[in-house]
C-alpha cells in the first residue's frame, strides 16, 4: 500500500536561496552523485561557491530492487548533505524512476517524496527539477508538491535538441503548459535549458539559440534562465594514448557568443564540469578505461592520457600524467583550488596516486573554481 504524505503549506512563504543564477556572473554546474564530484564540492572555497549553484543528479542504481531500503535513500542524501552543506541546489534524478516504492513506516513512499523529505530532514536548500516535455504527470506532481511545502520554486529542465513540440506548438507554448501543470509562477520558476553533448559535427548557432531564447523569454520573468552544454565526449579516444591533448570548450564559446546577440536578459552559464552527461560506465570502465586528469584552461580541457588500460598499468602511472599537467603553462598553481593542490603533490610525491574517481574530483575541483572565476571576470 502506498501512503498518502501530507503537504504542510508553509505560512510564511520561506526566503528564496541565495546565491541564484539570477544574472551572467554566476554559475551552474551539473554534477553526479559520485564520489569525485562530491569530494569537488565539499573542498569548494568560499569564493567558489559565491558564483556557483550545483545541479546535483541523483544516479540511481542500474538494477534497482523491487522495494528499496530508506536506509539506502537516506544514505545518498546524508552524502549531499556533506559535500554541499546548507548551499542551495538544484535536485534532479537520473536512471531512477521518482515512484520507485520506498519501504515506509506504513506501506510504502516513491522514492522522489522519500529523498525530498530526507533532505528537508537534513535542512539541505535544494530546488526541485522536472524535465520538460519527458517527466511523467507523476514525476510533475512530485515536484509540485514540493515546490509548494518548501517554498523555494522549482526548475524546468529543458533539453533543447531531444524535445521537438510538436501539434503546431513552440517552445513558448510548451513552458506555458508545464508552468500550468506544475500550478507555479513563472516568476517562481527556473529556466535550465539543457544542449548537452555539443557534438562538433552538429551546428548549434548563437543566432538561433538566441531566437528560441527571445520567444521563451515571452513566457514571462524567469527568476533563473541557464544556458548548459558540455564538449566533453563519453571517452577519450580523441586524446592519443601516452600524449597531452586538448577540448575545445565549444559550450563556453557558445553561451560567449550569445553576449553579442543583443539578448534582453543574459542566460547564466552552465556545463557538465569535466564530464559527459550520461554517467561513467563503471562495469567496463576498468577493462579499457586508460588513465587521465582533465584540466580545464580559457578555452579548451586540456586532457593528459595514458597508456593501456588502468587494470594492467596501475594507478602509478597517474604521477607522470601530473607532473606532466604541472609542467604545462595551463596549470594555475598547486594553491589555486584543493584539486590543483592534490595533482601538485601527486608530481611531487607527496601524495599517493588514487584511481579514476580521485582524478575526476580534483579536475572537477579546479574546474569549479575555474569557471566562477571567468564568470566573476564577466561580472564582477
Amino acid at each position: 500500500m502506498t501512503t498518502n504524505t501530507l503537504i504542510q503549506i508553509p505560512l510564511v512563504k520561506p526566503a528564496i536561496p541565495e546565491p541564484l543564477p539570477v544574472d551572467c556572473g554566476h554559475y551552474v554546474a551539473v554534477l553526479k552523485s559520485k564520489t569525485g564530484e562530491r569530494d569537488a564540492l565539499e573542498h569548494a572555497s568560499p569564493r567558489t561557491w559565491e558564483r556557483l549553484t550545483p545541479l546535483v543528479e541523483v544516479v540511481g542504481p542500474k538494477t534497482p530492487a523491487p522495494v528499496l531500503s530508506k536506509e539506502s535513500v537516506a544514505a545518498w542524501i546524508r552524502r549531499l548533505r556533506k559535500a554541499l552543506g546548507t548551499h542551495p541546489f538544484y535536485l534532479d534524478i537520473m536512471r531512477l524512476d521518482p515512484t520507485l516504492p520506498v519501504e515506509g513506516k506504513v506501506g510504502t513512499d516513491p522514492v522522489l517524496a522519500r529523498m525530498y523529505a530526507e533532505a528537508r530532514a537534513r535542512q539541505l536548500g535544494f530546488v526541485p527539477v522536472v524535465a520538460v516535455g519527458q517527466s511523467t504527470a507523476r514525476h510533475r506532481q512530485l515536484v509540485a508538491d514540493a515546490a509548494l511545502e518548501d517554498g523555494r520554486g522549482l526548475a524546468l529542465r529543458y533539453r533543447l535538441l531531444k524535445v521537438v513540440p510538436t501539434g503546431g506548438k513552440t517552445h513558448q507554448d510548451v513552458l506555458r503548459d508545464d508552468l500550468y501543470e506544475l500550478s507555479v509562477d513563472v516568476t517562481d520558476a527556473d529556466l535550465l535549458l539543457d544542449l548537452e553533448f555539443l557534438d562538433e559535427d552538429r551546428e548549434v548557432g548563437a543566432d538561433d539559440l538566441a531566437a528560441a531564447l527571445r520567444e521563451m523569454f515571452e513566457v514571462g520573468k524567469w527568476r533563473c534562465v541557464v544556458i548548459i552544454g558540455t564538449s566533453i565526449p563519453k571517452g577519450m579516444g580523441c586524446v592519443k594514448e601516452g600524449t597531452v591533448g586538448a577540448i575545445p570548450r565549444r559550450e563556453w564559446d557558445l553561451w560567449s557568443a550569445l553576449r553579442d546577440c543583443e539578448l534582453p536578459r543574459m542566460p547564466a552559464f552552465g556545463d557538465y564540469a569535466i564530464q559527459h552527461p550520461e554517467p561513467p560506465n563503471d562495469d567496463i570502465a576498468g577493462n579499457v578505461m586508460r588513465a587521465n586528469i582533465r584540466y580545464t584552461a580559457a578555452s579548451e580541457t586540456v586532457v593528459a592520457r595514458g597508456r593501456g588500460p588502468v587494470t594492467q598499468r596501475g594507478n602509478e602511472q597517474y604521477e607522470d600524467l601530473c607532473k606532466q599537467l604541472v609542467a604545462s603553462s595551463e596549470f594555475s598553481g598547486g594553491g589555486y583550488s584543493w584539486g590543483d593542490r592534490v595533482i601538485d603533490e601527486c608530481a611531487s610525491g607527496l601524495r599517493e596516486p588514487g584511481s579514476q574517481g580521485m582524478w575526476r574530483g580534483a579536475g572537477t575541483s579546479h574546474h569549479l573554481q575555474f569557471v566562477t572565476d571567468q564568470v566573476r571576470v564577466l561580472q564582477p
